[in-house]
This record gives C-alpha cells, sequence and structure tokens, in this order.
C-alpha cells in the first residue's frame, strides 16, 4: 500500500497471476457483498465483500463474477439497459465463506496487464495495510527499500546547493543495505530533502511502497512518515508529498522529506518545513522500512569542509518558476526588471564562463519583462492568486475560476494567447503542466467567431497532439471547462464519424473494433430486433462485444449498433443475424 503513482497512491496489493487470466478469486475471510462494479476502465469488474469487523475487502480487474453474481449483475445491467454499473446488494444476499470463490481474475479496467487488485478498508472506507491485516505468509521478502537518488531542494531565495539554487540530484552508491554518496556536498540556507526510493520483494521485479521512512539531522528526528491507513478523499494530496514539478520535468518522482505548504496528509508523525543549514558539517541518516521489516540506511555528511565540492550548474532554459522564486539565465554579467513604471537592478549570485544566473522572489512584485543584454523576458504574469480562497479573474480573452480548495499554494497565473502556424489556430496558455492543482478549475475561453459555433477545447500536448477536454458554449462566445491540469488548450472542431469495424459476426457473440480519431467515444449502444443487447467494451483493445442474456442461445434478429463522439458523429451498422 502507498506506492507513489504519478497522480495518486496505490490504495492496495497488486497479486500476479503469472500473466493468466480465469484463474479463481478466493474470499479472504467470511462477508457478505455489499457492491459490485463494473466499467470501461478503472477497477473494471470489481468486488467488494464486507467482513464481520465492519472492515471491506475489494478485488479488482477481475475477468468475471460468481455465476450468482455475474448473473444477478447481467440482469441489472439489462434492466438498466447500461454496461457500467454501481450495485449495492442487500446486506448478506450474498454470502461468502472464507475461501470460497467469489470471481475470477482478470484484466479488466485501467490495468496494464493480468493480475488481481487486492485492498483492505476500513468502515470509513479508508485504505489500509493489507500486511497489517493479514500475515500473506505465502509472501516471501528478504529485500531491503533501495534508495536510488538523494536530493537536496532549495527553499527560500537565499537557500544553495553547491552554490546554486535549485534541487541538486545525488546518485546513490550501496553495499549491503547501506548507502552513501561519494560527491562532496555544500548546503547552505533552508534545504528540503528529497529521496526517490522503491522496495522490491523476493522473486518480482514490481516496485513496492515503501510505509516507513524516517529521516535525522545530527541524530535528530526531523521527518517520520508511517502509511497505515489513508482517505481516498487525499488522494491528490500526493502532489504536495512529492517534488511534482520535479516529477513532471524529469520523470524522476521524490519523496519530500518534508511537508510542503498545503499538504494535508496526516501520516506524518514528525515533519519539517526544511532544515536551514550552517557552514558546519551535518550528519544525514535514512532509514527505510519495508512491510516485512527489512531495513535500508543512508548516511551522509554534508559540508564536511574535506576539499572544493563540485560546481552545481543549473539546467535552466531562459526562465523558470521554483516556488516563490523566478529563476533565469543570461550571457549578460547585469540584468533589470520592469516592475511597476521602474527599473530594479538585480546583480547575478551565480556565473559560470559567459552564464549569468538571477533569482527574483515574486512575493515582491511581478514583473512586467526582464531585460538582460539582448535578452528580453516576458513572463506574461496576470496576477498573484493565493490558495485557500475562492478566486475569479476576468480578462478579454479568459475567464478563470478556482475554489478554495484547488490550490496547493500560491499560482502566479501567466497567460498567453498565440497563433500557432502549427495546429494552424489560436493556443491559450495558462502557466504548465508542472504546477499542480488539488481540484479543479473553470476556465472559460473568449472566441465570438462564428465559425467556431460548433468547437469545443481541446488540449495541447509537448509534441503538439490534440486531446480532448470538451467544453459549453454561451451566446456570448464562451467556452467554458473544467481541468485539473493547467497547460495549452485550444478550439477545435470534429467532422470525423467514428469508425466501426466488424470483427466476427458469430451469432454467439458479435464482435467489433471500435474507434475515433479526435474526440473520442462518447456512446455506444446496441440492439437486436430493437431490444437493448449488452456490449462489452474493452477500452484498451478498442473492442466492443455482444453479451446476451442467454449465452448459450445463437443471436438471432435485427442487429443495430450505433456509435457516437463527443461532437455527436455518429456511425451506424446492422445485419440480419
Amino acid at each position: 500500500m502507498g506506492e507513489i503513482r504519478h497522480n495518486h497512491f496505490h490504495a492496495g496489493l497488486d497479486i500476479k497471476t503469472e500473466g493468466k487470466i480465469g484463474i479463481p478469486v478466493l474470499a479472504i475471510a467470511n462477508g457478505y457483498v455489499s457492491r459490485i462494479g463494473v466499467s470501461e476502465g478503472g477497477y473494471g469488474h470489481v468486488l467488494y465483500l464486507t467482513h464481520l469487523d465492519g472492515k471491506t475487502s475489494v478485488y479488482a480487474h477481475l475477468q468475471c463474477f460468481e455465476e450468482g453474481l455475474g448473473n444477478y449483475t447481467l440482469n441489472q445491467q439489462y434492466q438498466k439497459e447500461t454496461y457500467h454499473i454501481q450495485l449495492f446488494p442487500q446486506k448478506n444476499k450474498f454470502y461468502f465463506n472464507q475461501g470460497d470463490t467469489i470471481g475470477y481474475s482478470g484484466n479488466s479496467g485501467s490495468s496494464s496487464g493480468p493480475h488481481l487488485h487486492f485492498e483492505m478498508r476500513n468502515a470509513k472506507q479508508e485504505f489500509l495495510n493489507p500486511f497489517d491485516e493479514f500475515s500473506f505468509s505465502e509472501i516471501q521478502d528478504n529485500i531491503a527499500p533501495r534508495i536510488k537518488y538523494l536530493a537536496f531542494k532549495c527553499l527560500d531565495l537565499d537557500a544553495r546547493v553547491n552554490g546554486a539554487y535549485g534541487t541538486l540530484l545525488v546518485q546513490t552508491t550501496q553495499k549491503n543495505n547501506l548507502f552513501s554518496i561519494q560527491k562532496s556536498i555544500h548546503l547552505s540556507g533552508n534545504i528540503g530533502v528529497e529521496i526517490y526510493h522503491y522496495d522490491n520483494m523476493s522473486g518480482t521485479p514490481n516496485r513496492n511502497g515503501i510505509p516507513e521512512i524516517i529521516l535525522k539531522v545530527n541524530q535528530d528526528t526531523l521527518f517520520h512518515q508511517l502509511k497505515k491507513s489513508m482517505s481516498f478523499a487525499k488522494q491528490r494530496e500526493i502532489s504536495a508529498h512529492i517534488d511534482y514539478p520535479y516529477a513532471i520535468n524529469k520523470h524522476i518522482t521524490l519523496n519530500k522529506l518534508y511537508k510542503a505548504d498545503g499538504n494535508k496528509l496526516d501520516f506524518y508523525i514528525k515533519t519539517n518545513q526544511g532544515y536551514l543549514f550552517d557552514e558546519t558539517p551535518h550528519e544525514i541518516e535514512i532509514i527505510l522500512k519495508d512491510n516485512h521489516q527489512n531495513i535500508s540506511i543512508l548516511q551522509a555528511t554534508i559540508n564536511n569542509n574535506e576539499g572544493p565540492y563540485d560546481s552545481y550548474f543549473p539546467h535552466v532554459t531562459t526562465f523558470e518558476i521554483d516556488e516563490n522564486q523566478l529563476h533565469y539565465v543570461s550571457t549578460d554579467a547585469s540584468s533589470q526588471i520592469f516592475l511597476e513604471d521602474a527599473f530594479i537592478p538585480l546583480q547575478p549570485y551565480l556565473s559560470n564562463e559567459n552564464q549569468y544566473y538571477y533569482l527574483w522572489d515574486l512575493r515582491s512584485g511581478l514583473p512586467n519583462f526582464i531585460e538582460s543584454g539582448n535578452l528580453k523576458i516576458q513572463p506574461h504574469f496576470f496576477t498573484a492568486i493565493p490558495s485557500g480562497i475562492d478566486y475569479s479573474f476576468h480578462n478579454e480573452d479568459f475567464i478563470l475560476e478556482i475554489n478554495k480548495k484547488s490550490l496547493f499554494d500560491t499560482l502566479y497565473l501567466q497567460f498567453t494567447k498565440e497563433y500557432d502556424s502549427i495546429q494552424e489556430k489560436l493556443v491559450y496558455t495558462f502557466n504548465d503542466r508542472t504546477v499542480p492543482l488539488r481540484k479543479d478549475v473553470i476556465i472559460s475561453l473568449h472566441d465570438t467567431d462564428p465559425r467556431k459555433n460548433q468547437y469545443q477545447v481541446f488540449k495541447v500536448d509537448k509534441k503538439n497532439r490534440l486531446d480532448y477536454v470538451g467544453s459549453e458554449q454561451n451566446t456570448a462566445g464562451r467556452f467554458t471547462f473544467k481541468t485539473r491540469e493547467l497547460g495549452t488548450f485550444t478550439l477545435d472542431n470534429d467532422t470525423i464519424k467514428p469508425v466501426i469495424k466488424p470483427i466476427s459476426w458469430d451469432r454467439m457473440g458479435p464482435k467489433f473494433m471500435i474507434k475515433d480519431l479526435k474526440s473520442g467515444i462518447k456512446s455506444y449502444h446496441a440492439t437486436l430486433d430493437d431490444h437493448f443487447l449488452l456490449m462489452e467494451y474493452n477500452i484498451k483493445k478498442n473492442r466492443l462485444s455482444a453479451r446476451p442474456k442467454n449465452e448459450e442461445k445463437p443471436i438471432k434478429g435485427l442487429f443495430v449498433l450505433e456509435v457516437e463522439d463527443n461532437f455527436g458523429n455518429k456511425t451506424k451498422i446492422s445485419k440480419s443475424l
């Protein structure tokens, strides 16, 4: 439990099935089925079994359910005429004893390969560490956690790592279960310690979460996390628990060993907001303990004064926003910012041959532009939006509405509206995707061009590919949408109908490939002689398969399938069977 994923903590234990599906899944304890779920994504086919102590076990990504449960679910799907369904049977309607077969393993939903996802939850539906609930004696683990990288992050304007402002990543060396670093490190000011870590179990390459981590500086405990339970409502807090911008830019997920602003997680026994390093030597010790009590320790001496440290020159592409700091690089040894009708001179804090590094604290004001020799930077700031309040910003090009729970920290709002010659359309950029959001923000783009009446909002990625977002348009020409990720958006149309390609017209269950090349599939609906026919959608394979109510009887009659995309384009196919 608690393995760090891109935007959430893994809530349970993934059990391998050797690449196979259809393996019987047994009830871990006596209990009744309190919930049944079927969906194209997420957990796919999932069962929730509530036990006598009030706890619930969860079995996800199943291929199918036990026969009685399967028939009940199928009847409900036909009654409600839907594939996607959530059912809450009466207590004890489906009761199973420990060891009874409740379903069969699969690869349904958002699973990336055949396996069983298993969870334990308490009465509040908080997910628990399964290893705290059951011994799982069949699982052998004598491998201690690994710390691959140690990182040091500057947390204020005056902080430095090896003479520079930024995040310095250091690879570790390992001897048995002891880790160290070979690089000489010099720290000053308020510094946050971060690590990239994972845990393997014996006989499997899978990387697992680590429940307990302790950071000590000079033998004083500064940080102690112990994951025993967690609320699903706090899953998005992972964006504050990890170094989110670093994960987005560098694809390395660093666990902060300090508690950042806005972090509402409650599995910390002790925490800090950085450590104030002076010039004297400091001993750092990091202890990791996995679910089977295997322990790893990293030890490092900081500011040991035994020799020169390697200079650190951060890779900054023109400029970046890090926490509250505007960090930029120039080839000129002088610079000035223009703020509130006045120029303010700045001196570089670091130089390297013909590169000069500058810092500006955005809490002192948002620059209109920056000059340094031939370099001119326009960061396109509009306003600073504090976290914890409802906020609405209006502009002739857009409206931004922020819920008081949306932001983790202050948002220094940036916005540009430009014509993209590659996309051949206007693009609207709000900051970038390195800004974490806890909840959706609402954006309204203003475009009164009558030719765009049928347009909707798409997100534009780094490779200029379009990803459908969707929007509602009002008579004033505003296209309104919700998003939990800032970045670049545009308006576009979709006039291309979805594709339906028959794979098999087998009367025991026809199969089709369905696909939409632009806005994506919104819905699908099949009938047999004008009566609802359930279609099972494998979204990973773009495959629809008929699921007749009587699976032993061949389909007979006029079969009709209609698929609609998110712009209302429809494709219909029919055949007499």
